[in-house]
C-alpha cells in the first residue's frame, strides 16, 4: 500500500487521497498540485526523475505551485543580447542533482527556450530564450507547475536561503553534540564498570539510557544521511550517504539487539559518527561559502537602490528599476548603482573595485563611469547607459559563475573513480565482516571493523578535489580583474608553453598618432587626410580613429560615405562620387592591382596607404607608444619558461621597432588567417598556446589558440572569442593569470593525490581492525576539510600579495610626500 505522495514524498493525508491512473497503475498524491506536476513530467517523458532523485527530506517549499510574478515585474530582471534574452533567478526546492536534471530537461523542451543552466551549488538558474516566443513569466510558471519555487535573483533572497540551510545544519549539529556528550558520559561509566565491576541492573539501566539518548541523534541529527542513503539504494545510485547510513544503522541496530540479548552496545559509536560527520559538514559549508564569496562580493559592489531625478525632485528606487536614459544623482562617498555617463559635475572616482587601480581617476561630463565605483568628494548627475543587469559588475559576475559551472578535464578522472568507489567500499566492508567472522581475533570486532571501513571511505574528497580549487581560483582571479571563462580554461592556462601577442592595442597602448603625411604628386596633405578620414569615419580600429582625429584637429572637412566595407587585417573600401576608395595596408592595395611607388616606405612606422580607383594618393604614417609594463611582463613570462612571439599585420620595419623587447619570435605582415595558421602549427607541434589580442583581426587566432585572451577596451568580437579576459588594460595581470592558473593546477593535483592517498591508506587500516569507527568518522570529515582548506590556500596567497602591493603603494606615497616637503623647506 502506497503511504506517501509519489511526487513530494510526504505522507498521504487522512481520508481519500487524490489519485491518477497512469499506464494502468494507480498513483496517489497528497494534493492536486502534486498530481498535476507528476502528469506534466510523465507526459514530457521525464518520469525517470523519480528514480534518479536523492532527496534528504520530503516535501516541497512553501508556496510551491504558486505563480506570484507578472511578466511586467520579471521584465526588469531580463537582460537582452541581440536577438536573445537572459534571465537569472533562484530555484527553491532543489535538493539533488536529479532536481537539476529535471528542471533543465523540462525548460529545455519549452518553445523559445535556447539554453538552460542550473547551478546545484548556488541554486541559481540562467535561461537564454527568444523573447518573441516566450517570456519570463511563462518560464517561472513552468517551474512552479512541477513543485519548485522560482524567485528573481537578488542578494538578500540568496542570503536568506543560504542562512536557512546553514541554520538547519547548525541545529542538527548542536543537538548532536549535546546528546553525544550525554551518551559519552554513559559510555565512560560502562567502560569503568567493565574494569572495576558493575552489577547487571545498573549496566542494563545505563544501556537503556544510552539507547534513549542515541535514538534522536541517529534518527533526527542523522536523518539527512539515512534518507539520502535510502534513496540512493532505492534508485541504485550508491553514494556517500549510503555508506554512512549503513555504518550508523549497523552500530545502532546491533546495539538495540544487545539490549535484549545481553551483548555489548555501540550507541556511542553511532552517535559520534553522526556528530563528527556533521562537524565536517559545518566546516565544509563555511569553506564553500568563503570559496564562492567572490561572486557575491562582485554583485554587492553595486548598491541596491539609487536616487532618480524626476520632475518633482528625486526619488529612491531599486537599481533594477532604472532604465537607459534615466538621470540619477550620486552623492560623495556613494557607489554608482549602474553604468552611466556623467552629465553634470566633475570629481575623482575610486575605480579600485573594478579595475584594480589604487589611485582615483578624475572624470567629468561626457565620460563613462562603471557600477560599483565610488564618487569621491563631488555631487554628480549621471545618465544611465545600461540596466543594472547589464552593468559591468553584473556581466563580470555572470562570467565568473558560468566559469564555475564549466567542468575541468581533470574532474572527469575523479568522476570515473567515484562512480565505482562506493560499491567497491560496500563490498570491502562485507568482506571485512566475513573475514573476521571466519578468522576471529579477540582484539578485533567484526562489526566495528566493517563499520570503520564504511565510515572512513571518502569519495567526497575525490569529488571536491577539482571543483573547489576551480571555484577558489576563478573567484580569486575575478577579484584581481582576471576572468577565466571556465575551469577548462583555468586548467589549460596552467599548462601553457607559448604566448603570442598582437602588436597594436596589446603590446602598444592602442592610441596611435599620425606622425607624417606623405602625399603623391598632384595631391595635397589635406586632400589625402580628407580621403582617408572619409573611409575611416565610424571605424573602431585604433588607426582609423587616429586618422579621423588628425583630420579634425587640422580643421579638415570631409564628406561622409554611405557604405563602406572592412576587410579585417587589411583595410576599408568604399564607393564615393569620384570613384572607389581604398584605405589600408600595402597588401590591401596590391590586391586591388594598385601599384605603390618605391619611394613610399614607412621607415619603421605603421603605414596606411590611400588610393582612388587605380590612382595612388599617398600614405599616412602612425606610431603607437609601448604599453607601460609590457617589457617587464614579457620578461616575467620568459622567466616562467614560456616562449613569447609577436604576430602583427604591420610591416617588418614597424615590427622591428619592438625587437628590443624580450620576444623570441617576431612575425610581420600576417593577415588574420595567417595568424590563426601560425597558432595551429604551434599546437600541431605539441605546444599549448595563449594568444593575446584586442581586435577583430585577432578573432580567428584567439579562437584557434588553447587559450585566447583580450584586455579591457578590446572590440566586442575579441572579448566574445576570448577565454581569458583582463578587466584592466595591464599586461601584468596576464602574468598573474598564468601564475594563478599554475598554482590552481598544482593545488588540484595535490588534492587528488591526498584524496587517493588517504583512501589507499585508510581503507586497509580499517579493514585490518586498526581503526575504531569514531576515529574513522573523524578522519573522513578531516579529509574533506583538508581538500577544501588546501584549495583556500590559493585565495590566501593572493591576499598576502595584495597586502604587499598595498604596503608598497603606501611606501611610494610616503616617499613622494617626504620629497615634496623636503623641496618645500629648501625653497628660499
Amino acid at each position: 500500500m502506497q503511504e506517501s505522495c509519489v511526487h513530494c514524498d510526504l505522507p498521504l493525508p487522512p481520508g481519500r487521497p487524490i489519485e491518477a491512473i497512469v499506464e494502468n497503475e494507480q498513483k496517489l498524491f497528497c494534493c492536486h498540485g502534486c498530481r498535476g506536476a507528476y502528469l506534466i513530467l510523465h507526459e514530457a517523458g521525464l518520469s525517470s526523475f523519480y528514480e534518479r532523485r536523492t532527496w534528504e527530506s520530503a516535501g516541497l517549499p512553501a508556496g510551491a505551485f504558486e505563480q506570484a510574478y507578472s511578466a511586467a515585474y520579471l521584465e526588469r530582471f531580463v537582460t537582452r543580447d541581440s536577438d536573445q534574452a537572459h534571465l537569472l533567478f533562484l530555484v527553491e526546492g532543489v535538493r539533488c542533482a536529479s532536481c537539476v536534471w529535471v528542471i533543465e530537461k523540462l525548460l529545455g523542451r519549452m518553445e523559445g527556450v535556447l539554453q538552460v543552466r542550473l547551478n546545484y551549488g548556488t541554486h541559481r538558474a540562467r535561461v537564454a530564450f527568444d523573447p518573441q516566443r516566450v517570456d519570463a513569466s511563462q518560464i517561472f510558471a513552468e517551474i512552479a507547475r512541477i513543485g519548485y519555487l522560482p524567485r528573481p535573483y537578488d542578494a538578500d533572497e540568496s542570503s536568506r536561503l543560504a542562512d536557512q540551510q546553514r541554520r538547519s545544519l547548525l541545529i542538527r549539529f548542536g543537538t548532536s553534540v549535546f546528546l553525544s556528550m550525554q551518551l559519552m558520559g554513559y559510555s565512560f561509566a560502562l567502560y569503568a564498570g567493565y574494569f572495576s565491576g558493575m552489577d547487571p541492573l545498573t549496566k542494563d539501566i545505563l544501556h537503556w539510557f544510552a539507547a534513549l539518548v542515541a535514538t534522536p541523534v541517529v534518527f533526527y541529527c542523522g536523518a539527512p544521511f539515512i534518507q539520502g542513503g535510502w534513496r540512493a539504494l532505492r534508485n541504485a545510485a550508491p553514494d556517500m550517504d549510503l555508506l554512512l547510513a549503513i555504518g550508523i544503522l549497523a552500530a545502532y541496530g546491533v546495539s538495540i539487539e544487545a539490549l535484549f540479548t545481553g551483548g555489548e552496545v555501540y550507541f556511542d559509536t553511532a552517535g559520534m559518527i553522526v556528530t563528527l560527520v556533521l562537524l565536517g559538514r559545518v566546516f565544509e559549508g563555511g569553506a564553500r561559502r568563503r570559496a564562492s564569496a567572490g561572486i557575491d562580493r562582485l554583485l554587492r559592489l553595486a548598491p541596491e537602490s539609487a536616487m532618480r531625478l524626476t520632475n518633482d525632485g528625486t526619488e529612491e528606487v531599486a537599481s533594477a528599476q532604472l532604465c537607459v536614459g534615466d538621470l540619477i544623482r550620486v552623492r560623495p562617498g556613494e557607489r554608482f548603482a549602474v553604468d552611466g555617463e556623467i552629465v553634470e559635475g566633475e570629481g575623482e572616482i575610486d575605480e579600485a573595485a573594478v579595475t584594480g587601480e589604487a589611485r582615483p581617476v578624475r572624470r567629468g561630463p561626457g565620460e563613462a563611469v562603471s557600477a560599483g565605483t565610488v564618487s569621491l568628494g563631488s555631487l554628480l548627475t549621471v545618465r544611465v547607459t545600461a540596466a543594472a543587469a547589464d552593468s559591468f559588475v553584473a556581466r563580470v559576475a555572470r562570467m565568473v559563475e558560468e566559469a564555475q559551472m564549466r567542468r575541468a578535464p581533470m574532474q572527469r578522472l575523479a568522476d570515473r573513480v567515484c562512480r565505482y568507489f562506493v560499491p567497491a567500499v560496500a563490498l570491502l566492508a562485507a568482506g571485512t565482516w566475513i573475514w573476521w567472522r571466519l578468522f576471529p581475533d579477540p582484539v578485533v570486532s567484526p562489526l566495528l571493523a566493517a563499520v570503520a571501513v564504511l565510515v572512513v571511505a571518502c569519495p567526497c574528497a575525490l569529488g571536491l578535489a577539482t571543483p573547489t580549487a576551480i571555484m577558489v581560483g576563478t573567484g580569486t582571479a575575478a577579484g584581481r580583474g582576471i576572468l577565466f571563462r571556465g575551469g577548462d580554461v583555468l586548467e589549460a592556462a596552467g599548462r601553457l608553453t607559448v604566448v603570442a601577442f598582437d602588436k597594436t592595442g596589446t603590446l602598444t597602448e592602442g592610441k596611435p598618432r599620425v606622425v607624417a603625411v606623405r602625399h603623391a604628386a598632384g595631391v595635397t596633405a589635406g586632400e589625402l587626410l580628407a580621403e582617408a578620414a572619409r573611409a575611416e569615419e565610424g571605424s573602431l580600429h585604433p588607426l582609423g580613429k587616429a586618422i579621423v582625429a588628425e583630420a579634425q584637429s587640422r580643421g579638415i572637412a570631409f564628406e561622409s560615405v554611405r557604405e563602406s566595407r572592412a576587410w579585417a587585417g587589411f583595410g576599408i573600401a568604399c564607393d564615393t562620387g569620384s570613384g572607389a576608395l581604398r584605405v589600408g595596408s600595402r597588401a590591401f592595395l596590391d590586391q586591388g592591382g594598385i601599384e605603390i611607388p618605391e619611394a613610399f616606405q614607412g621607415e619603421g612606422a605603421t603605414e596606411v596607404h590611400v588610393a582612388r580607383e587605380a590612382r595612388y594618393l599617398g600614405m599616412i604614417l602612425l606610431e603607437d607608444a609601448l604599453r607601460p609594463g609590457a617589457e617587464a611582463s614579457l620578461a616575467a613570462l620568459k622567466k616562467m619558461g614560456l616562449r613569447t612571439a609577436l604576430l602583427t599585420g604591420d610591416t617588418p620595419a614597424a615590427a622591428g621597432r619592438l625587437a628590443s623587447l624580450p620576444l623570441d619570435e617576431i612575425h610581420s605582415r600576417l593577415d588574420p588567417a595567417a595568424k590563426a595558421a601560425w597558432v595551429a602549427r604551434q599546437r600541431a607541434a605539441g605546444h599549448r598556446v595563449l594568444m593575446v589580442g584586442d581586435g577583430i583581426n585577432d578573432a580567428p587566432a584567439l579562437a584557434e589558440a588553447d587559450v585566447g585572451s583580450s584586455l579591457a577596451g578590446s572590440t566586442d568580437i575579441a572579448l566574445e572569442t576570448s577565454d581569458l579576459v583582463l578587466t584592466r588594460p595591464d599586461l601584468g595581470r596576464l602574468v598573474e593569470a598564468v601564475r594563478l592558473a599554475r598554482r590552481t593546477l598544482v593545488t588540484i593535483r595535490q588534492n587528488l593525490f591526498w584524496a587517493f592517498l588517504y583512501n589507499v591508506m585508510a581503507l586497509p587500516l580499517a579493514a585490518a581492525g586498526g581503526l575504531a569507527p569514531i576515529h574513522a568518522a573523524a578522519a573522513m570529515a578531516l579529509s574533506s576539510v583538508c581538500v577544501i582548506g588546501n584549495s583556500l590556500r590559493i585565495k590566501a596567497g593572493e591576499r598576502f600579495k595584495e597586502e604587499g602591493e598595498r604596503k608598497k603603494e603606501k611606501g611610494k606615497r610616503k616617499t613622494l610626500l617626504s620629497q615634496s616637503l623636503s623641496y618645500t623647506r629648501s625653497e628660499p
